[in-house]
């Protein structure tokens, strides 16, 4: 079923239906909203705030056949309106702390050797440095294509923005990303 049919039959009182939209989309979106907040409670309790949204409300989402875009809208602006009350924007860590792994913790091997260890550590490093001298929004966008799979249509729906300001993102974090690493691996 495609998550708008999953949402007419929520609609219609099909209770599983939310469930299947939750686990189709839970990964991504966790995903989305831990690197953004950094803190796996924000993460959690956002997470849980939108899918609130669309149960006390499923008419809220309105828009056919957009609703992967619509449910990153909701989840990022439910994230806006955490810092506000936060009183300011948490820098995403880029290592993870305690048992929260970071974007730059992915390139790591689960099991590594003594020597494999040692270039994945040194990588990790050139990566997390590389993606802290993004932007803000570039890293935004970054996340959003690489580790959420939006396209960048969606991302640019999700945004408000024209789809050439996340292009030009895009590209800038990609030859920044790219000279960078270039770079620290030499």
């Amino acid at each position: 079923m495609t998550d708008d049919e999953l949402i007419a039959a929520f609609q219609a009182g099909d209770a599983e239906a939310l469930g299947e939209l939750l686990q189709r989309h839970k990964s991504a979106l966790y995903g989305y909203l831990l690197r953004l907040t950094g803190r796996r409670d924000a993460a959690e309790d956002i997470f849980q705030d939108v899918f609130l949204k669309l149960v006390r409300d499923p008419s809220a989402y309105g828009q056919r056949g957009k609703f992967r875009p619509w449910l990153f809208t909701v989840a990022r602006n439910a994230a806006m309106d955490h810092f506000r009350r936060q009183g300011s924007r948490a820098e995403v860590p880029l290592h993870g702390e305690g048992d929260l792994p970071g974007p730059a913790d992915r390139t790591a091997s689960p099991e590594p050797g003594p020597e494999a260890a040692a270039v994945n550590k040194e990588l990790s490093e050139i990566i997390a440095a590389a993606l802290g001298r993004l932007s803000p929004d570039q890293r935004e966008v970054f996340y959003l294509r690489h580790y959420s799979g939006l396209s960048f249509k969606e991302i640019a729906e999700m945004l408000g923005l024209p789809i050439g300001t996340v292009l030009a993102r895009m590209s800038r974090a990609a030859a920044l990303l790219r000279k960078d690493i270039s770079k620290g691996a030499q």
